[in-house]
């Protein structure tokens, strides 16, 4: 059986008009605000959106990192997206390769509190930290025609038994498109280093 080592550190790269910072650092996410809002009162509502998701993240969300919102411009007061990434183990079923892990995923997604579950595809793939597993997600509260969208990359690096999740949602239909687009470059920019020795 091969040696596997714990991941030590998980990071990616995100466009530079998201607000990204590591879970908790809010400091971190204030700095992006103020380069890319003058407005002070738009600054305090994005700030506003930062700190609950944050908040979100610290009590449900267990394993995140890194975390990001995006609000495209000043017509939009709210974030049209947020993503999280996150480090993860396998159940206690043993290691994961992309078959098993496709199984694990096209079966894993849920609704969410008094929401429907409309679509779940999975797809494999690899991207530059290793084999990988997209999903794609679409919920919707119920009594609701508003739609959720999530895609989630699953990465697997080599030579650890744990992986890497790249996920980020939205409900602004008009910006699926491009969110699609984002996550994928995203996801090629995940970077893990392993634990030494």
């Amino acid at each position: 059986m091969p040696h596997h080592t714990d991941i030590a550190t998980i990071s990616w790269g995100l466009p530079d008009d998201w607000v990204d910072w590591t879970h908790g650092d809010l400091d971190q996410a204030e700095a992006d605000v103020a380069a890319l809002e003058d407005d002070p009162t738009a600054r305090a509502a994005i700030m506003a959106a930062v700190r609950e998701f944050d908040s979100i993240i610290t009590e449900g969300i267990p394993g995140t990192a890194c975390a990001a919102i995006w609000t495209p411009g000043p017509r939009y007061r709210k974030p049209q997206a947020n993503a999280l990434l996150r480090l993860g183990s396998p159940p206690a079923a043993g290691p994961m390769n992309v078959e098993t892990l496709l199984d694990a995923v096209r079966t894993g997604a849920r609704p969410r509190w008094a929401g429907r579950l409309l679509e779940v595809a999975a797809f494999p793939s690899h991207v530059t930290a290793g084999d990988a597993v997209l999903r794609i997600v679409d919920r919707a509260p119920r009594l609701s025609r508003r739609v959720s969208r999530e895609w989630t990359w699953f990465i697997l690096p080599a030579d650890t038994g744990q992986f890497v999740s790249c996920q980020f949602e939205s409900s602004s239909v008009e910006h699926f498109d491009h969110i699609a687009e984002v996550t994928t470059d995203v996801a090629n920019m995940v970077e893990v280093t392993l634990r030494q020795g």
